[in-house]
């Protein structure tokens, strides 16, 4: 019933657009009663319509296709995209095309009677991507009072497919603090998440701060890693202003995973890490001295992890002396290797950058699917403003599944398709 009435007001549209003047004036009918077939969320969809030719250059189109915002070959419409790509970002293309598949399914079994499954192709997700101008978030500025800002940074290697070595993704969580969610659990204050495949990482988290807050007004800000070399640079990097204090703290997780490696005794571990915490520096080095001798098979390894303890020694220390730790591992691991490479597959140098933003949408809680519904028909990258974004899924706008009924238009076909294609 509710697809015969869509095309039914499909067939109006292109009619009415037939029998108009202004088409008289500029187009001749080149075919009538052109057949073609997508896939809504409610099932196929087949109507027939009218292809039209230039008078005064011989173009020639589609008059409903280019109202109903149809690209020429496309198979799917708008909504669906939308659902399986927002779908990806949160499983994988292949179990997206499965989970959007079985959406449309109930909802078309439930007017057609059928039992007809739909999957998605897991390229035809890639492709939709790969043809989106994702845009650039310029988040709202904080109209709060921060005096301190905490930056928690990581890398993680990604599988490259025109490149010889992998791709380095440089990954950021900022937050403004630390708050008690529950018991045992405590959740960062005003969370942005930022990854770049750039060589300049910290110059662009300044450009996003800067949106974001007011820098000149910032007095602390603490750079939590693991003392990789690009990430040591953001002390620098983040001296925006002569005031601000920029102080590195290397995460206590990479600390214990020296030590860890130095020994496999339980009782060694403990006593290095009480040794750490309770004696001196030359103390705690002629302990794992002590171990070199007893394992001199394991001297390289044993040395190069002390190394690094001693090489950032002051650095663990105020970050054990510190009320906040680190959680970059636990972030990487559910923000990027859950989707980049937990399975084997590999991304391109050239959109790498495009996927970080998409999945950076999801971790900064914005609907992948409605983005994508405003912006699918840029042709290049634009930035969109963090308020012009209506981030739940919930609210008091209406979106249809034809993309054309989201522009105000008042006539009368409108009205009847914007009541029966609302989702």
């Amino acid at each position: 019933m509710i697809k015969t009435i869509i095309v039914e007001v499909f067939n109006e549209i292109d009619n009415n657009y037939k029998d108009s003047n202004d088409r008289r004036s500029k187009y001749v009918i080149n075919k009538s009663n052109v057949s073609r077939t997508i896939i809504t969320l409610i099932g196929e969809i087949t109507f027939s319509r009218t292809y039209y030719e230039s008078k005064i250059d011989g173009h020639k189109y589609f008059y409903l296709d280019d109202i109903l915002g149809l690209d020429k070959y496309d198979h799917y419409d708008h909504i669906v995209k939308a659902v399986a790509i927002n779908t990806a970002f949160d499983t994988n293309f292949s179990k997206a095309g499965k989970l959007t598949g079985q959406r449309i399914m109930p909802i078309s079994s439930y007017f057609n009677n059928t039992d007809k499954q739909y999957i998605i192709p897991r390229q035809s997700i890639c492709n939709w991507i790969n043809d989106w101008e994702a845009p650039i978030i310029s988040y709202q500025q904080c109209n709060r009072d921060i005096k301190t800002l905490f930056i928690m940074g990581d890398e993680k290697y990604i599988g490259c497919q025109d490149l010889d070595n992998d791709i380095m993704g440089k990954s950021f969580v900022v937050f403004e603090g630390v708050e008690k969610e529950s018991k045992g659990r405590r959740k960062l204050v005003n969370k942005t998440c930022y990854t770049t495949y750039s060589k300049k990482p910290w110059e662009e988290l300044v450009d996003i701060l800067n949106n974001k807050y007011d820098l000149d007004k910032i007095e602390n800000i603490y750079i939590l890693s693991d003392g990789a070399k690009w990430l040591k640079a953001g002390v620098d990097e983040m001296k925006v202003t002569d005031d601000v204090i920029v102080k590195f703290l290397l995460c206590e997780f990479h600390f214990k995973q020296s030590i860890n490696r130095i020994t496999t005794d339980t009782e060694l571990r403990k006593k290095l890490l009480y040794s750490f915490n309770n004696d001196n520096k030359k103390t705690f080095i002629n302990n794992v001295e002590d171990i070199i001798k007893e394992h001199s098979d394991r001297e390289e390894n044993i040395r190069k992890n002390l190394n690094y303890i001693t090489n950032n020694y002051n650095n663990i220390k105020d970050m054990l002396n510190f009320e906040i730790g680190s959680s970059m591992e636990s972030h990487i691991s559910h923000n990027i290797a859950s989707f980049f490479s937990s399975r084997p597959k590999g991304y391109s140098s050239k959109n790498i950058n495009k996927y970080f933003r998409i999945n950076d949408y999801k971790n900064n809680n914005f609907n992948i699917s409605k983005i994508y519904i405003q912006t699918y028909k840029n042709n290049e990258v634009i930035k969109l403003n963090e308020n012009s974004l209506n981030i739940s899924i919930y609210d008091d706008k209406e979106t249809y599944s034809i993309p054309i009924l989201d522009y105000n238009k008042k006539d009368y076909q409108t009205y009847k398709l914007q009541n029966i294609t609302t989702v």
